[in-house]
């Protein structure tokens, strides 16, 4: 126990004065810093032992060691008499001390000597109580971060650790610091490490042998591969396998009430790179597979094939092609028959996809390997009507997908099989419909390698041709024309010149007829254009742009939809945009074909290659000034349907479109319209309504304001109305906060509330919209607003119209934009109708339970929770209502609450319970039964005995429900039922899914 001391001595004397001053020559000038020890040797074990603010003189000391102020050696000097006290614990408190300083010290602090002799004192102490190893991990754990950390110190440390602390003997913390120290040691000190040979591998093992704690398995699991690559294992190769494979598959079940549980599945993923981490560990990983794969547990089955498909990638082909026959025999047994587990299946012919890419290494043994294959799924893809058919092509088939030139193995063989089978005379309907499956399927993973072309053209050929044959001689209503033409779409690139013709007559008819929608017709026409656009511009587009459309029909909106879809690709975007512009600013017969055409334009506009679009109908076909032209034409009377049609067409533009390019079209056309007539309010709408934020309409801002309100309640048109109110809303949204913007507002509202006391429905609606844009944005007259609103739920006139305006406040329009959004506006929302509201809670009448539910629904959930106490109670209320729309979002509403055992509801179920019963035969809204019967379901998630006092009233209350007139109720019922029969029966396990 003193050899160390009488060590450092030597070392005291040698290189520093024993003195508690320490004296530094500065630019030939002496200056004494002096830093006293805290404490004297005679009271330096009572500290000790009484633990008076340690940690606080620990932070002093290593503030005081980092400056330069007190020497580490000096420090260890005067801990001399506590670390090596006759009292076990006062020796532990000591080592503590000096690890937690160590701990704390910058890592570039101490110099190689110190180090060095700081390694031989830990060196010595490993053989001290057990009571001290904590301590002494800590300070060897810090030794070995030390960016000084002298050659030869790891080796010592290493051996002394593994001869006198045995690992396992330890408690779960003090081995995730061994396990921390091994692999900080080994990281910084690979040559020293690696001289020890096969005693520092066979400590390390020695060391993680056992191991059994979740939270160091992990550890040990994520380190431990690249322990393997940098350390040889020498002649413990099996020995250091054999310490993993005991771990496999893993057993383990997490702790629920653990907050950061650690899941099977990711023990069981970190334990694969471990047992694949060596080269060496290929001639007993397979077998080890191999061994599991037998298992009848399912969870060792798919252990077991997620190990095989790593070995592909860890292993290489020479250690691995003995074993190649007997992996097969293993997964031939899962998937011809297989054991009807759907995972196990899927992931055998992933296994298999990876292996036979993995032999692809050496030509000799893939076709070794795939010919083995076939010898075994022969049998099966040779009779279509034999039951393992579909098993034996999907193996075939996992088999094609590894690569280019499995691809071709499998292609040779199995499509000439199966055309054979297709010129057989007995086959069934429903067993060509499986042939012709099969053909598409392997011409598609031949697509994926990219071999079509390479693939023998003859065979190709007689493929297409029995595709062909079904287009023409099937009926379009056949399943068999369908499979066709899906895979024909995906396969334009093989498909010859006299077949395409044949490709492209069908396309045109299935398109001007009224022939089945389940034929994906517009599909096959995009992908063709793709590929031979010119082609397909001549032949197909031509044709349907020069027909004369009379009528909107279901195949009229076809045809435009499958144009719309052609849009986008270059060489045909102009025939294709001048058709659709035609119907709109030329003479047409038919407004219901503008109002298509319209639409079909918004289409487009909103995909992604919207922008390129909108900057076309711009720049080159002035479709803004256009659609200012047509309204504008004197004359000529359209309807509102077209106007809100070519407003919404406008909007989409103009969103596309970069803010400079809308300043100068509203600089242009703004000034033009006279809001006073309502078709300039289309356009102004339509210019206006996605205008970007940086744009500002100051100028016109007031103008707007008086003629839009103006309009809003003086016209009848709903397009009108909304269109106006919606544009309030965006310009209040983005209205400048200044005190003349601020006076408009207030003179607007002031108009209003005068407004109401003639009883207007109209200014309810008005004033819920400039709220919405409000409130949104943050603006202190919003609450003002919904004051306003939430005072006329008790009108006698006005209540049900101010009840649907909290929906507009609440509900997100996607047709509206709002530049300005302040973040948790809805959050805003619920706390300003709470607060209004709650004043009245005793006599809520249904306005006002509607009014809260339209407020309830968008808010966030967690938002609900937290005010739980304030909300349960109106939830209760409103499903006592009789409006089927409010019914319905009361229990939305309340079954996220119930699925997740809120305990207000678990408190208040002698209320919940009866009017679940109620509503599960409410008879104006299946959509209410359903709903009911799943609240009444989840609540059998709660405890048991809350439920049984129910019990008996559910389960008779319920029969009811099962004679119900609706299909989808009465499967609702039974599920509700059956989960209330077996509640408190000790059979009350099933899902409830």
């Amino acid at each position: 126990m003193f050899s160390f001391v009488r060590c450092f001595e030597n070392f005291v004397e040698t290189d520093i004065k024993p003195s508690c001053a320490v004296f530094v020559k500065v630019k030939d000038s002496e200056v004494q810093l002096t830093m006293k020890f805290p404490w004297s040797h005679s009271t330096l074990v009572e500290v000790l032992k009484n633990e008076s603010k340690l940690h606080h003189k620990c932070d002093k000391l290593c503030e005081e060691i980092s400056s330069k102020k007190l020497d580490i050696s000096e420090f260890v000097e005067e801990l001399g008499p506590a670390l090596t006290h006759e009292d076990s614990s006062i020796r532990m408190k000591a080592t503590q001390l000096l690890s937690e300083v160590l701990k704390n010290l910058p890592t570039d602090l101490l110099t190689e000597k110190q180090l060095e002799f700081l390694t031989a004192f830990y060196c010595d102490r490993v053989k001290d109580h057990h009571s001290v190893i904590p301590a002494i991990l800590d300070g060897v754990l810090a030794l070995a971060g030390m960016k000084s950390f002298p050659n030869g110190s790891g080796s010592k440390l290493a051996s002394a650790l593994f001869l006198n602390i045995p690992c396992q003997s330890q408690a779960k913390d003090e081995r995730a610091k061994y396990f921390r120290f091994l692999s900080v040691l080994a990281e910084h000190n690979q040559d020293e490490l690696k001289a020890m040979g096969a005693d520092f591998v066979y400590g390390v093992i020695g060391a993680i042998d056992g191991e059994r704690d979740p939270r160091n398995l992990i550890f040990l699991f994520e380190y431990m591969p690249t322990f393997l690559r940098q350390y040889p294992l020498l002649h413990l190769g099996e020995e250091m396998f054999e310490i993993f494979a005991c771990y496999f598959p893993i057993d383990f079940h997490p702790n629920q009430s653990d907050p950061e549980a650690i899941t099977r599945d990711l023990l069981a993923g970190k334990l694969e790179q471990c047992l694949c981490g060596a080269k060496e560990f290929a001639e007993y990983c397979v077998p080890l597979l191999l061994e599991k794969l037998e298992s009848e547990l399912i969870v060792a089955k798919l252990d077991s094939l997620r190990l095989l498909i790593k070995c592909t990638q860890a292993f290489d082909l020479p250690s691995m092609s003995k074993h190649l026959d007997d992996i097969w025999n293993a997964l031939k047994l899962e998937l011809m028959p297989g054991g009807g587990n759907k995972e196990i299946f899927d992931l055998a012919l992933e296994a298999t996809t990876q292996i036979v890419k993995f032999t692809q290494q050496d030509h000799q043994v893939a076709d070794h390997f795939l010919t083995t294959i076939f010898m075994t799924v022969m049998g099966s893809i040779a009779d279509v009507a034999s039951k393992m058919f579909e098993n034996g092509i999907k193996v075939a088939l996992a088999c094609a997908k590894a690569t280019p030139e499995s691809a071709h193995f499998v292609a040779n063989k199995l499509l000439p099989m199966t055309l054979s089978q297709l010129n057989g005379e007995t086959i069934t309907e429903q067993e060509k419909l499986s042939l012709i499956d099969v053909l598409s399927r392997t011409l598609l993973v031949c697509k994926g390698h990219g071999i079509l072309k390479e693939m023998e053209q003859q065979l190709v050929g007689a493929v297409q041709k029995q595709f062909i044959q079904i287009l023409v001689q099937e009926s379009d209503a056949s399943e068999l024309k369908k499979i066709a033409l899906s895979c024909i779409t995906r396969i334009p690139e093989a498909v010859v010149d006299e077949n395409r013709f044949v490709v492209y007559t069908t396309i045109i008819h299935v398109l001007l007829s009224s022939s089945d929608e389940r034929l994906n017709v517009e599909d096959c026409l995009h992908e063709f254009a793709v590929q031979y656009g010119t082609e397909v511009g001549n032949v197909i587009v031509d044709k349907l742009v020069a027909k004369k459309y009379e009528v909107v029909t279901s195949s009229t909106e076809r045809v435009f939809h499958a144009l719309a879809k052609l849009i986008p690709i270059e060489c045909m975007r102009a025939k294709i945009l001048k058709f659709f512009l035609g119907l709109v600013f030329e003479e047409c017969d038919h407004e219901s074909l503008t109002i298509l055409a319209l639409q079909t334009l918004q289409l487009v506009l909103e995909t992604p290659d919207g922008t390129s679009v909108a900057i076309e109908l711009c720049d080159q076909y002035k479709f803004i000034e256009q659609c200012v032209t047509l309204v504008h034409k004197e004359g000529v009377q359209h309807s509102s349907d077209l106007l809100f049609a070519l407003s919404n067409t406008m909007k989409d533009t103009m969103k596309q479109l970069s803010a400079e390019k809308q300043k100068t079209i509203v600089t242009e056309q703004l000034p033009s319209m006279d809001l006073t007539k309502a078709n300039d309010l289309y356009l102004t709408s339509g210019i206006l309504g996605y205008l970007d934020e940086s744009i500002s309409v100051e100028d016109h801002f007031e103008n707007l304001v008086d003629n839009l309100t103006k309009l809003a309640m003086n016209n009848e048109d709903e397009h009108v109305k909304l269109l106006s109110q919606q544009l309030l809303c965006s310009l209040f949204n983005r209205m400048p906060d200044d005190d003349h913007h601020r006076n408009i507002l207030l003179k607007l509202l002031k108009m209003l509330r005068s407004e109401l006391k003639s009883h207007n429905k109209k200014v309810v609606g008005i004033l819920s919209w400039i709220g919405k844009g409000l409130l949104a944005r943050g603006h202190p007259e919003a609450g003002e607003i919904v004051d306003d609103i939430a005072e006329l739920l008790d009108h006698p006139t006005l209540g049900h119209t101010a009840a649907l305006a909290f929906e507009i406040l609440s509900v997100e329009f996607p047709q509206l934009h709002l530049p300005l959004i302040k973040n948790l506006f809805k959050q805003k929302l619920f706390m300003l109708v709470m607060k209004k509201l709650e004043q009245s809670a005793g006599k809520y009448a249904e306005n006002h339970l509607k009014a809260l539910l339209y407020v309830y629904k968008p808010t966030p959930h967690l938002v609900l929770k937290m005010n739980i106490k304030k909300v349960g109670p109106m939830l209760l209320k409103c499903l006592q209502l009789t409006d089927d729309k409010a019914l319905e979002m009361a229990l939305e509403i309340t079954l996220r609450f119930i699925k997740e055992q809120d305990t207000f509801f678990q408190d208040h179920l002698q209320t919940l319970i009866p009017q679940l019963l109620k509503l599960s035969v409410y008879k104006s809204s299946m959509k209410v039964r359903i709903d009911a019967l799943e609240c009444l379901l989840y609540a059998t998630k709660n405890p048991p005995f809350l439920l049984l006092p129910f019990k008996q009233d559910v389960v008779l209350g319920l029969q009811a429900s099962l004679d119900d007139h609706k299909r989808l109720v009465r499967c609702a019922a039974v599920a509700a039922r059956l989960q209330w029969f077996v509640v408190a029966s000790g059979d009350n396990s099933s899902s409830t899914e």
